[in-house]
């Protein structure tokens, strides 16, 4: 037994020896030889094959296959003074903004890429928004509406995740006065959209080109100012490749993670805006037809002309000559605003 003992303990060290051997072997071979910048690349390229990556059609990133999974929707948030700062808008892919009744500005917010924890608060949506919302085909969280967009919403039978039918995937947060406190997540959207079988694939008819903002020839744009009304201005400061967000001269600035809010791409839509005879005051925004504006990137900007031939159409951006036009890759906070409003770019 002793004489097996010593054979086996033998054999044991000489593998070991031969192991560490080739260990030292492979180690000097990798020193003598690293790998080139040609071979990273390809694993790299491997890397990103086994993740799958896709393109967002929503900023033109490119995004894992489980993040392009994410389930999209849209969400109508409030703007009034006593609602910010909200909660939920840096984590939107594109964050349209407009006026809602009594010159008070509001935001209907695409979410797609980034999950936020609190989104709100949420608001009554307008028959604009509708618009906006059956562009891009989402399902949409609000709590009530104008009598026309809520008749809408039932004789097209839209995607309407409004609260007062869907309460328990809402909830008030009661640190502040209603009705600035309603709020829902992207978690609980997620779960109504699933109950309702309101999934539906991301997709929009925006085209993407970060080479194009790279045009030495385009006028600046590092100074954004836009005069909604006597009530409101929202303006743009260009800093470190983005466009951070202030609001009645200050800066605006996400409750969740207390960012400023940032984008890559400003457009600014001018279209014709109506004032109706009613006691509510309410607005009618014609976002079917044609209008000028502006596209603002990279610290540059073009002038533009927008059409779009019906409410399931997608909203083609041109130049002034009526070429195709680019967003830059990234995030897009989308004005609305008419021919009263003052802009300023500078």
């Amino acid at each position: 037994m002793r004489r097996w003992h010593r054979i086996l303990w033998i054999m044991v060290t000489v593998l070991m020896v031969f192991s560490f051997s080739s260990c030292k072997k492979q180690e000097s071979a990798e020193l003598n030889n690293p790998i080139s910048e040609e071979q990273k690349v390809k694993e790299d390229n491997v890397v990103k094959e086994q993740k799958r990556m896709m393109i967002s059609p929503y900023t033109g990133e490119e995004i894992e296959e489980d993040t392009y999974k994410n389930i999209p929707f849209m969400a109508v948030v409030e703007n009034h003074r006593a609602a910010r700062p909200q909660s939920g808008l840096s984590s939107a892919d594109i964050l349209f903004e407009t006026l809602a009744e009594g010159g008070i500005p509001r935001f209907i917010a695409l979410f797609h890429k980034n999950n936020a924890d609190e989104i709100g608060p949420i608001r009554s949506i307008r028959a604009y928004f509708l618009d906006i919302a059956r562009e891009y085909n989402l399902p949409f969280a609000h709590c009530g509406g104008s009598p026309d967009a809520l008749e809408t919403i039932r004789n097209k039978g839209l995607m309407s995740l409004n609260e007062f039918a869907y309460g328990p995937y809402y909830y008030r947060d009661r640190s502040r006065r209603a009705p600035h406190n309603l709020y829902t997540s992207s978690h609980r959207i997620t779960k109504a959209i699933e109950k309702n079988d309101y999934i539906r694939q991301p997709q929009s008819g925006l085209e993407f080109d970060e080479n194009f903002w790279k045009n030495e020839t385009l006028t600046n744009a590092n100074d954004i100012k836009i005069v909604f009304n006597g009530f409101y201005t929202t303006s743009y400061i260009f800093e470190n490749g983005l466009y951070k967000k202030y609001m009645n001269g200050e800066i605006a600035i996400d409750k969740n993670n207390n960012n400023p809010l940032t984008a890559k791409n400003i457009i600014i839509q001018i279209a014709k805006l109506n004032y109706r005879n009613d006691e509510k005051g309410r607005i009618d925004i014609d976002l079917i037809g044609k209008g000028e504006g502006f596209l603002i990137s990279n610290g540059k900007y073009i002038k533009i002309k927008w059409s779009r031939a019906g409410v399931k159409s997608n909203t083609k951006i041109t130049d002034e000559k009526g070429n195709q036009v680019y967003f830059n890759v990234g995030n897009t906070h989308w004005c609305i605003v008419d021919h009263s409003a003052k802009i300023e770019i500078k």
